[in-house]
């Protein structure tokens, strides 16, 4: 059986939303082809040391600020690579030509830029997933959340997740209009979990005014529960709940396109119960194939230590929207 090559994988960010591409040079499989610099972990290193040398030596710029991301295996006809992403958010220098490729900076969407490496292609609408995740406080705010949504979404780009079940009927049917109206406002990822999708199902047959069909256009967030026992959802689920790092890897089996796993610290619905901590978080997504939002207790000035633990985001409820500011520390 052939022993997969460890692979640091960089994607170097800019502010403005791009990152660094190369291209494949002359004499290699896919020459031509775009890719995240990085390269071959050599024996005694760590993927961050592997990483930092590639980069300088290929092009020249010293990462300074960086974390995991997730996770990637792919067979090509001449290697089984096990690519580690990393994000990298601070560094010196300009990029430049050191091996005889070329490069530049574009975004992360499919038609960005042209070929992609076919180990690379795949992962992109995953990458360019928003960094925050919304998910709603009609229970504990009233209609009022509303307006904090709103702010939220205005500030910044983010999934909306749908977590209610505790309102009576007519407000779980008015909150999840407001919702929907501010998400397409917004252009705003909608996503429902799956026990409030239920409850919505119900209702629709209850009140013939309330349109809900069950379609797949009707994104799903699993709770940790509904995925222990199998997608029901099928196509329509697109992330989970996960409390463990077997049920992180049951997210990754089933297809979905994320996970959310805390809490990280204590929380205002479990007071008294510490959480898992920065690090009792970044040991759980040390093996991640897919990206992990983390929950519990976090608002946007969080962000950096999420990213430097391994964390894709954010998830917020009672802080988003509450402070419109997000500044990515050096």
């Amino acid at each position: 059986m052939t022993k997969r090559v460890d692979v640091a994988v960089g994607v170097v960010c800019r502010p403005d939303g791009t990152v660094l591409w190369g291209s494949r040079p002359e004499g290699k499989p896919y020459a031509g082809y775009w890719e995240f610099p990085g390269g071959k972990v050599e024996p005694g290193e760590s993927v961050w040391q592997a990483l930092v040398r590639e980069l300088r030596e290929e092009l020249g710029i010293e990462a300074l600020q960086g974390g995991p991301w997730f996770i990637i295996e792919h067979d090509y006809e001449h290697a089984k690579v096990r690519l580690h992403l990393y994000r990298i958010w601070e560094f010196k220098g300009e990029p430049a030509s050191l091996e005889n490729q070329h490069f530049c900076w574009a975004g992360l969407q499919p038609d960005s830029i042209s070929p992609i490496l076919p180990a690379t292609a795949p992962m992109l609408p995953v990458l360019n997933q928003p960094t925050f995740m919304a998910i709603t406080g009609f229970q504990q705010m009233g209609t009022d959340y509303a307006h904090r949504l709103e702010a939220g979404l205005k500030a910044h780009a983010a999934i909306v997740q749908f977590r209610e079940t505790g309102l009576s009927d007519e407000a779980l049917v008015e909150s999840y209009r407001l919702t929907v109206a501010l998400c397409e406002r917004y252009r705003a990822p909608l996503c429902i979990n799956s026990a409030t999708y239920r409850v919505l199902l119900d209702l629709a047959e209850k009140y013939s005014d309330f349109e809900f069909e069950d379609h797949a256009s009707n994104r799903v967030h699993l709770t940790h529960s509904d995925l222990l026992k199998g997608n029901a959802f099928n196509a329509r689920a697109v992330g989970a709940s996960v409390h463990c790092p077997e049920s992180l890897a049951l997210a990754f089996d089933q297809g979905l396109q994320y996970a959310v796993l805390g809490a990280v610290k204590e929380t205002g619905s479990h007071p008294g119960q510490k959480g898992i901590g920065w690090q009792g978080f970044a040991q759980m997504v040390e093996e991640a194939r897919l990206p992990v939002y983390a929950v519990g207790g976090l608002s946007s000035a969080d962000l950096n230590d999420a990213w430097r633990h391994g964390a894709h985001g954010v998830a917020m409820i009672s802080a988003w929207g509450a402070s419109t500011s997000c500044t990515v520390a050096s």
